[in-house]
């Protein structure tokens, strides 16, 4: 058995050799290089995709252009508003200066030049650019689905701003739709596509400033904040040092993750005889929709079609596979909930430990009538990527969490009588599986194929993010034993997944970095709720990240997550105040609160609108010179009043009021244990008391997973939950 020390040592010599390897490395790359620079100096001229046609550049100041050059070449950038620089790129043909900017106001143009080629930009404007990210609820674009979005229609339908911009960094680690992408104006057909918080914050700027706005958007759903950290930083401010790379520069960070997942494949392979598989690209991707600007999934499918994991014997309609097992019957026989198509379920999991992996799944079928093509249909799709054969052809190849499967399958692929359906599953994370029963049909006739018709065999078990462990495991190991399995396999450094450390900040902020900000709205923490004892020393450290990277320190405003009907065992509400509590180790920063707009049985609350305009009044106060109330009540301190808690809160505004009965405060003594306590407003402080506390100590507020706010001050804007042993 490979002991952790063992592991140690092997990360030892791979971290010796690195240097090694990376000039060799870099010595075929720069050569390789040279070669492209001879062939044409004239290609090797460009600009980030950040520089496009109808992009937003931030008056007022000097901002930041970089691209890339033939070596030791003359670079000018002029701008139709008179001012120029100029730069000879460097020895690696990267170049990067800066131009000054007017107050508010275009359209201009701007040309930048080499010696050999001319880029001309039109339709530049100049004002105050934002970038936005987080998870979900920040990517969450105008019509992701149907009314899920307050007005949604409406919305989209009056979308109609050609001075307010978007530039989309889509959830893509390839890079490919980054390349491809431009800045776009607002219109109905655009801003169905922009993220609903993003958009609500900039029309608001926009409409009281009455000057361009620019919005950079990039966010992933369902990332933790470890995500959007640098290792470089991570290394000075994580407890789990043990989970990250030793480098700090981030080109040998990527480096050192390869060439350890090597040596842990190679690990597996000696200890278990498991292979190791690199899967293709695009490595993780939603649905074909949610990259809009190009056809990720047509640039890899093939990758994915001739994938081979040492299972292409399953397709042959002749393959031995009374080994496998059939799926069971599900027990609840409910309609609403396909229960018995998830993996979950069919390997008896009470996680995605097993779900996420490679699944095979082979059925028969009797067909009578082969006079007409047929369609295999699964409704609502299959999580996450299918190959699907019908008598040993390819008749599907998808990647997606939600599109429905509507596969042809040809007369000259039917058989009168029997036919065999094989269908390879890869599920990356969470609960995969088939989303709908499976139909058979065409004008004539219809068959439902039934889940217990279905026998299958776990392949593969997702490793690294992107790489597939090949095991023969049997249903039973997997069932009963599985604990132990898991326990045995040796795992390396997650890449090429937006859930790995650092990935995110990698592959959807970094190509951003040093576009000139005016500053960031944030909206992230659902997906660490679990981890929040460690959240407020993450946050403020990403915060202070981004700042040393950008080089300046500017302002960042937050949403604090919503109230949501969590698990029993998460508690929200710490992390809720952890974000709360960042407020005092960060400067120039600001927190919407949302206490008032979360859904008890929906994390993705659909009043976006709100979420945007309390961002807005935090810039507009604090960047613009409104003179506004920007934030709701938050807890500043208490003192005990003969047995009674008075409570202080900052943001008070024009004063406190209860909105229904002035309900959630509870206190306790020096035991700590909280009882619900009476409250009520006077000169704009809260006294609370509880008969079941004689000599109160602490107070909290909000302090569930779902809480209706009940505390606001006037100007309509909700007091933030809190508790004061967190002080």
């Amino acid at each position: 058995m490979i002991t952790k020390h063992k592991i140690e040592t092997f990360r030892f010599i791979i971290l010796k050799k690195i240097p090694l390897l990376l000039k060799i490395g870099f010595v075929l790359y720069f050569c390789f290089d040279c070669e492209l620079s001879a062939q044409d100096l004239s290609n090797q001229f460009m600009l980030s995709p950040l520089f496009s046609d109808h992009m937003v550049l931030q008056q007022k100041t000097a901002v930041t252009f970089w691209g890339k050059s033939s070596p030791n070449n003359p670079i000018k950038v002029t701008g139709s508003w008179g001012e120029t620089n100029s730069i000879i790129s460097d020895s690696k043909g990267n170049w990067q200066l800066k131009l000054l900017t007017p107050s508010a106001g275009g359209p201009y143009e701007i040309e930048v030049k080499n010696s050999n080629k001319i880029i001309n930009l039109k339709d530049v404007l100049i004002g105050e650019v934002w970038l936005a990210s987080g998870q979900s609820n920040m990517g969450m674009i105008l019509n992701s689905c149907d009314n899920c979005i307050d007005d949604q229609d409406e919305e989209i339908k009056n979308a109609n701003y050609r001075n307010l911009r978007f530039f989309s960094v889509l959830e893509d680690l390839t890079g490919e739709s980054f390349k491809n992408q431009k800045w776009v104006k607002t219109t109905p057909e655009n801003a169905s596509k922009f993220s609903a918080a993003a958009y609500f914050f900039a029309r608001e700027l926009h409409q009281k400033l009455d000057v361009p706005i620019g919005i950079i958007s990039s966010s992933w759903g369902g990332t933790g904040i470890e995500s959007w950290i640098s290792n470089k930083k991570l290394k000075a401010i994580s407890s789990n040092q043990d989970l990250l790379p030793k480098n700090i520069d981030d080109d040998i960070v990527k480096f050192e993750r390869l060439r350890f997942n090597d040596s842990i494949a190679k690990l597996n392979k000696k200890e278990l005889g498991l292979i190791t598989y690199d899967l293709p690209k695009p490595y993780f991707l939603w649905n074909e929709e949610i990259v809009w600007n190009f056809d990720l999934w047509g640039k890899f499918k093939n990758d994915w079609a001739n994938l081979d994991l040492n299972d292409k014997e399953y397709i042959k309609n002749d393959f031995n596979d009374s080994s496998w097992n059939y799926i069971p019957k599900s027990i609840e026989q409910d309609g609403s909930k396909i229960k018995n198509g998830f993996f979950n379920y069919i390997f008896q999991a009470e996680n995605s430990s097993l779900s996420a992996g490679v699944v095979w799944l082979r059925a028969k079928i009797l067909i009578d009538d082969i006079s007409e093509d047929y369609s295999l249909i699964i409704n609502n799709g299959i999580d996450h990527v299918d190959q699907t054969f019908f008598n040993e052809k390819l008749v599907g190849n998808t990647f997606s969490i939600d599109g429905n499967r509507n596969y042809k399958i040809p007369i000259n692929h039917l058989n009168k009588g029997e036919n065999v359906i094989a269908m390879r599953i890869t599920n990356l994370k969470g609960d995969g599986g088939f989303k709908n029963p499976v139909i058979l049909k065409n004008k004539n006739t219809s068959k439902k194929i039934n889940f217990s018709k279905f026998k299958f065999k776990h392949h593969g078990f997702i490793t690294n993010g992107s790489s597939v462990l090949i095991h023969n495991y049997s249903l039973n190991d997997l069932t009963t034993n599985y604990e132990e399995i898991k326990e045995k396999i040796h795992r390396g450094y997650v890449t090429n997944s937006p859930y790995g450390n650092s990935i995110s900040f990698e592959e959807m902020l970094k190509p951003l970095i040093p576009y000139t900000l005016k500053g960031v709205i944030w909206y992230q923490g659902e997906s660490n709720v679990s981890q929040y004892k460690d959240y407020n020393k993450l946050f403020s450290g990403m915060i202070d990240d981004w700042r040393e990277r950008w080089g300046y320190n500017f302002p960042f405003y937050y949403a604090q997550i919503t109230p949501y009907k969590y698990s029993d065992d998460q508690y929200s509400q710490q992390l809720r105040d952890a974000q709360r509590l960042a407020l005092q180790k960060t400067t120039n920063t600001g927190m919407a609160v949302l206490m008032d707009i979360g859904k008890k049985d929906n994390g993705h609350p659909p009043n976006k609108q709100d979420v945007g305009k309390r961002l807005a009044l935090l810039a507009l106060n604090r960047d613009y010179n409104f003179n506004l109330v920007d934030s709701g009540p938050l807890y500043s301190n208490h003192q005990i009043v003969k047995g009674s808690i008075e409570i202080s809160f900052d943001h008070v505004g024009s004063g406190l009021i209860a909105k229904g009965n002035l309900d959630g405060f509870e206190i306790a003594g020096d035991d700590d244990c909280f009882f619900p306590a009476i409250a009520h407003i006077e000169n704009n402080k809260i006294f609370v008391y509880s008969k079941e506390v004689k000599f109160p100590k602490n107070v909290r507020y909000g302090w569930q997973n779902y809480f209706d706010a009940t505390l606001f001050n006037i100007e309509g804007l909700p007091a933030s939950s809190f508790n004061s042993l967190n002080k």
